[in-house]
């Protein structure tokens, strides 16, 4: 029972020792990308941190011309869209028109899907990040968050 009393001290210094690939709820930089997927009523929203990535998705919008699929790392837990059970790492997301790793069209809105998809991309169901490249995605929004 003398455990007890440290509890709180183990959970705070777990919640201080978070890593990088978490998303933040309410992220304060960056943007918010929005994607949609072709032939799908889906959208997908991103905290994206990359400003050339960034820029890619406006000039996408704006002129519908430029890459247009997400190409990055996704880890467990939800993100800014907290309909989906993994999210981009902010840091790592980039367009691309072409992708050399195992690319899924249809997105994962359960568990067991990421964990499937996990397997067939890294060979491990549990690995703690896989690539995804949703190949009919494109984006349809961009938010600008915090300062420029």
């Amino acid at each position: 029972m003398q455990y007890r009393r440290f509890l709180p001290l183990v959970l705070l210094a777990g919640v201080a020792c978070g890593d990088d690939t978490a998303a933040p709820a309410q992220p304060r930089d960056g943007a918010i990308i929005t994607f949609a997927f072709d032939q799908l009523p889906d959208t997908l929203r991103v905290h994206v941190r990359d400003s050339a990535t960034i820029a890619e998705a406006e000039r996408r919008v704006a002129t519908g011309v430029g890459s247009r699929m997400p190409v990055g790392p996704i880890v467990r837990g939800a993100g800014v869209d907290t309909r989906y059970p993994f999210h981009y790492v902010p840091d790592s997301l980039r367009l691309s028109d072409l992708a050399m790793e195992v690319c899924d069209g249809r997105p994962m809105r359960t568990p067991a899907q990421v964990n499937e998809f996990f397997l067939l991309a890294t060979g491990n169901a549990n690995a703690p990040r896989a690539t995804w490249c949703p190949w009919g995605a494109h984006p349809i929004s961009v938010e600008r968050v915090g300062a420029r």
